[in-house]
């Protein structure tokens, strides 16, 4: 009896010291669980991305030539406009007074060529009477000459010669006075006359252009500077119509010296002539004659050089006329400008398109859009829509993966679930630096599409496709671990309760997402992608606890010093 009382005691005994040796022991072991993806079939694809904005095929800024104020705008952004369709109309009244400038320039000009001309033409025939008269008594001379040298009874002939040509000297005077009296006297007033009359004009201008001025700067249109350049206009047309006043007044003057002058060489004449008619009682001295008619050949030689060179002033007079006519191309020149810019004051569209932007309302004041000092307003922007593009900056350590002709798949931020087709159709050939950053500008045309409604201006992702293999064997990039070229290793799921395996395989290309498994595999199986320690993450997650209850994290971190983990089986993307 007693045997088997102590069998069943020692029982009982090793049973307590086994439940308290080891019933009341915590597992060693951690807690942890497994993450699978599946292995399937699909499209590889590798791509580098870069980010830019959407851009219309091309854009144009429309600005007016003339300056004024915006009285009418007639478009408005959205608007689509055809080659020739009104924009806006500019206010003419400046433009207007230009042109009104311009062509009294103009005028005046056309009166000093036709001065300009008249003078030429009275100079070249003064220069052909003066050679004429000069040829004509160089020959008397030479026949006082001969005469002088032939005996006394053909001294009577060179006495008649003698008084004809004091004869032709004196109708000469006398046309010389009558020119004089008829032609240029008036002509030299009519002449003052016009420059008063137009220096009266210009002061009239400049008067009326002051009070504009005034009144501009009174409604705060203009700066105070234009009205002291209209104040110095005023007091330049002052200036010229007082000059022109007083030429006027000194002509009497002027006149009546010409006419003692003149009036001079007449009596000169008829002195002359007398003295030839005296002379016939000296035909008995010969040798007189002869010296009388030596001298004489001498000074009508003189004479006609004086005359001869009298066509170098014929020449400053038509090159007078030659500047004068110049003169008038650039007030032409100027004319057709001013008219330019008065038909300018109509703007229309250059080119069909769309207005994209609109920079200015009705009533703005512009200046003119050509000048030496501004380049203008731009009143609108017309861009061509029909055709898009995204201009990205593509980084220098991506740019040897894109052509031109490349497929590229483009996101934008508008959409960001919508994909759209797109080809590269320029790499620029200069690199950009910026902040330490070097890029190529890469231009890609948008594919015609009916999915959005893309607009220029729009951000935009670009994904330059350099790998697309399709129906391959993938699986996830976090769950391969490369061992070596073209070799990796993967943990496969074994059971539900049982660890995973380790099971190594070939590989192929590297994707944006995933790599192509050559063999090792198969379409279905399920690799481990990551692993949690869950015993590590509750208790972080007691010790978060405990802190926000304000006993903060006690030793700074999990229990031994280890942090939760949660990696993935095959330690990364594969390089």
């Amino acid at each position: 009896m007693k045997k088997p009382i102590i069998l069943i005691v020692a029982l009982l005994a090793a049973i307590l010291v086994g439940y308290f040796a080891f019933g009341q022991q915590k597992p060693t072991e951690p807690e942890i669980e497994f993450r699978y993806s599946p292995i399937a079939k699909g499209n590889l694809i590798r791509s580098i991305s870069a980010t830019g904005q959407v851009v219309a095929d091309t854009t144009v800024d429309v600005k007016s030539k003339a300056g004024g104020k915006v009285v009418k705008l007639v478009v408005e952004e959205g608007s689509v406009v055809k080659a020739g369709d009104l924009i806006a109309l500019i206010d003419p009244a400046d433009t207007q007074s230009v042109y009104d400038q311009a062509q009294a320039d103009l005028d005046s000009a056309n009166a000093r060529v036709e001065q300009a001309r008249k003078n030429f033409d009275l100079q070249v025939a003064q220069n052909v009477t003066a050679v004429a008269e000069a040829r004509s008594n160089l020959a008397s001379a030479k026949v006082r000459l001969e005469r002088a040298k032939l005996e006394m009874t053909r001294q009577p002939k060179l006495t008649r010669s003698a008084v004809e040509t004091a004869k032709a000297s004196l109708a000469t005077a006398k046309t010389a006075l009558d020119r004089l009296q008829k032609v240029e006297i008036p002509q030299q007033r009519n002449d003052a006359q016009a420059n008063l009359r137009s220096a009266k004009v210009g002061l009239d201008n400049a008067n009326a252009e002051l009070q504009r001025q005034i009144k501009l700067e009174e409604l705060g249109y203009v700066a105070s500077s234009s009205v002291e350049r209209a104040r110095t206009s005023v007091a330049s047309a002052q200036n010229a119509y007082d000059v022109a006043e007083q030429r006027t007044k000194t002509l009497k003057e002027s006149f009546e010296s010409q006419l003692i002058a003149a009036q001079l060489d007449l009596n000169r004449a008829n002195s002359n002539f007398a003295l030839a008619q005296a002379n016939s009682a000296q035909d008995g001295i010969t040798r007189t004659d002869m010296a009388e008619a030596t001298q004489a050949i001498k000074t009508a030689e003189i004479n006609l050089k004086q005359a001869e060179d009298g066509r170098i002033q014929a020449e400053v007079r038509r090159n007078e006329f030659v500047s004068a006519q110049a003169s008038t191309k650039r007030n032409q020149v100027a004319v057709q400008n001013a008219k330019v810019q008065l038909d300018s004051t109509t703007v229309v569209a250059p080119r069909d398109g769309v207005v994209t932007k609109k920079y200015l309302e009705e009533g703005t004041i512009i200046p003119p859009g050509t000048s030496t000092f501004a380049q203008g307003t731009s009143l609108v922007q017309i861009s061509d829509v029909t055709q898009l593009y995204v201009e990205c900056a593509v980084d220098e350590a991506d740019i040897a993966s894109v052509r031109d002709g490349q497929r590229v798949k483009i996101v934008t931020e508008a959409f960001p679930g919508e994909f759209l087709d797109g080809e590269v159709t320029r790499v620029n050939p200069a690199a950009d630096t910026a902040n330490n950053i070097t890029a190529i500008k890469v231009r890609v045309r948008l594919k015609p599409q009916d999915k959005v409604k893309i607009t220029p201006g729009m951000n935009a992702t670009c994904e330059f496709i350099t790998l697309d293999k399709p129906d391959v064997l993938i699986a996830p990039a976090q769950a391969v671990k490369t061992t070596g070229p073209g070799k990796a290793t993967v943990r496969v799921k074994a059971g539900e309760k049982l660890p995973p395996t380790e099971k190594s395989i070939e590989i192929g290309e590297t994707g944006n997402d995933g790599v192509e498994v050559l063999s090792g595999l198969t379409e279905g199986e399920e690799v481990v992608t990551a692993e949690i320690n869950v015993a590590e993450l509750r208790d972080t997650q007691k010790k978060m606890q405990e802190a926000q209850q304000g006993g903060g994290l006690a030793g700074g971190g999990p229990q031994g010093g280890r942090r939760p983990t949660g990696t993935g089986g095959g330690g990364g993307r594969p390089r």
